[in-house]
């Protein structure tokens, strides 16, 4: 007994041994970050020296009294809604429409998927052209719904510039939900729409009654990943309007960003980032539990 008892204390040892390089770059670049920014937040700083501690205000600044940190966050959360339900909604009818192809079904993939593969400061460089006034295609086209080429200027009008960057996201991201769904609707039995034909079914109730249900696994992987994606959208955004006009497009990231570099409040910035991270987690968390459920049971 005793022998066994030192073999299995001496094969643990050995398994901490492999397992210390994992925890020694979770403890550099997690941990320590995590715990770093924690005392930030909690501090007033001179750039990033400490100087002074002053407890929760920044958290009550940011969470009572700060209205672009409101407005940051309200427009954070209503990019995220609407990336989640246009990007899974508009990838599942692509994904469908595709799937029906006989010939020519690689080239629309190909088409589809193409803008997922470039970077975001491209995407956000090539759309800002598109919306330039005077020369820009999106004004030009609009002059011939009735708007002024000269005024009509997306991305510098409040009630449009949001859902302008909007369009831009999904014009990339659209593609990478059509081929998760597409390989999915690939790979679904036969055998249901074999089924489901004898019954009767009609091609809208192919789709409802066993396309859809049978995609719970993927939407529950697209909607965790666009949530936690769009919840810190930056570069996009930064590179369009760097969060105006007006605040009209400021997210959390462009806002924090702003607070640390332009106006060198580090360690308010932090508790912003602080309140950032709680908000993915409970967002996140209610997704899981929301959709789980029925994702595994339709993988069992």
């Amino acid at each position: 007994m005793t022998a066994f008892l030192r073999r299995s204390h001496r094969e643990r040892g050995i398994d901490l041994l492999f397992v210390a390089p994992t925890l020694a770059l979770l403890a550099g670049f997690l941990f320590y970050p995590l715990l770093y920014g924690i005392v930030l937040s909690v501090h007033d700083t001179k750039g990033f020296d400490l100087t002074s501690f002053v407890g929760l205000d920044h958290y009550a600044h940011a969470i009572f009294g700060d209205a672009v940190f409101h407005q940051a966050l309200l427009n954070t959360v209503l990019f995220t809604a609407a990336a989640v339900v246009l990007q899974t909604g508009l990838g599942l009818i692509l994904a469908v429409l595709v799937a029906d192809v006989r010939r020519g079904r690689t080239f629309w993939r190909f088409a589809f998927f193409a803008p997922f593969v470039l970077a975001s400061v491209a995407v956000g460089a090539v759309w800002k052209f598109l919306y330039a006034p005077y020369f820009g295609v999106v004004p030009t086209v609009g002059s011939a719904f009735g708007f002024n080429t000269q005024t009509f200027a997306p991305l510098a009008d409040a009630h449009w510039a949001l859902w302008a960057i909007m369009a831009a996201f999904l014009w990339r991201f659209v593609g990478f939900s059509m081929v998760v769904y597409l390989a999915a609707i690939q790979a679904l039995p036969r055998e249901y729409y074999e089924h489901a034909h004898l019954e009767g079914a009609g091609r809208f109730q192919l789709f409802r009654r066993v396309t859809w249900p049978l995609l719970w696994p993927q939407t529950f992987v697209l909607v965790l990943l666009t949530t936690l994606g769009t919840l810190r959208i930056f570069d996009m955004v930064w590179l369009m309007t760097q969060g105006g006009p007006e605040h009209a497009t400021e997210t959390v990231a462009t806002d924090i960003y702003s607070t640390a570099f332009r106006f060198l409040q580090v360690g308010y910035a932090q508790a912003m980032a602080m309140i950032l991270l709680v908000v993915i987690l409970v967002l996140t968390l209610v997704e899981y539990r929301l959709l789980n459920r029925r994702a595994e049971a339709v993988s069992a």
